[in-house]
């Protein structure tokens, strides 16, 4: 095969993002589930007895924004869990503002999949492709690896590694060289990468300043100029880059 190791980004290669038209295959869109994430967070606080504030989105989305600033690549919804307890006078107690970074997060659907990627991963995973996720995002790495075990995805990777555990955002190389350590640290220096990424800044410069190679997803009609080796919308394309001979 030509990369025995592939990393992944999240939203916008493996999961839709938010810009999905609403209504689709009868289940929320990224936007529902955000827009309902304060009645999910409301319900998780008084099922463990606490009192809501009437404006609770409200305090939610202020506090939010506070948060990341102060944070920066370092914010989480388990931070934004734990603050809410602060600032709604809550004494700390960690195994309940685990469940509620959970509750505020909320589900991802099945069908948010990409169309063609989870059959896609399945062939890479069969042929013993190594593989892993690096992802700019608000859920942790436990989140993360929820919401693909949620769609069927999660035995397929290996490390999930995402931006705000470890307190930098892609392109930055560190991010990239984390994920690799964790997989394959005997390959840390050498051997074919592969990156899957839809962003050409982050994910296709990100990886290729690594000395990896970088295949684009094209989410839009667009066909971008890039230092991809492949450029693609059908992820069979993908599997078929990534299994020839070298």
């Amino acid at each position: 095969m030509r990369y025995p190791i592939i990393f992944w980004d999240s939203g916008g290669t493996i999961f839709h993002s938010a810009d999905r038209p609403e209504g689709f295959a009868g289940c929320p869109s990224p936007g529902d589930v955000r827009k309902n994430r304060a009645f999910r967070a409301g319900h998780a606080l008084e099922m463990f007895g606490h009192t809501l504030p009437p404006d609770l989105p409200r305090v939610i989305d202020d506090l939010e924004a506070g948060l990341r600033l102060r944070h920066g690549a370092r914010y989480s919804l388990d931070v934004l869990a734990e603050g809410m307890y602060d600032e709604l006078g809550i004494a700390q107690r960690k195994e309940e503002a685990l469940l509620l970074a959970d509750a505020l997060g909320g589900p991802r659907y099945h069908a948010w999949l990409w169309d063609g990627v989870a059959d896609a991963l399945a062939a890479l995973h069969r042929t013993g492709v190594r593989m892993g996720v690096i992802a700019d995002t608000h859920l942790t790495g436990r989140m993360m690896r929820r919401a693909l075990a949620g769609v069927g995805l999660a035995d397929f990777f290996g490390p999930v590694v995402c931006s705000c555990d470890l307190g930098v955002q892609k392109p930055d190389r560190r991010i990239f060289e984390t994920a690799l350590a964790a997989l394959a640290p005997s390959a840390a220096s050498s051997g074919p990468v592969l990156y899957v990424g839809d962003n050409l800044t982050k994910d296709i410069d990100g990886a290729a300043a690594c000395g990896w190679d970088a295949a684009l997803h094209l989410t839009t009609p667009a066909n971008p100029q890039s230092k991809a080796v492949l450029t693609f919308s059908d992820y069979r394309d993908l599997v078929r880059l990534a299994l020839e001979e070298g």
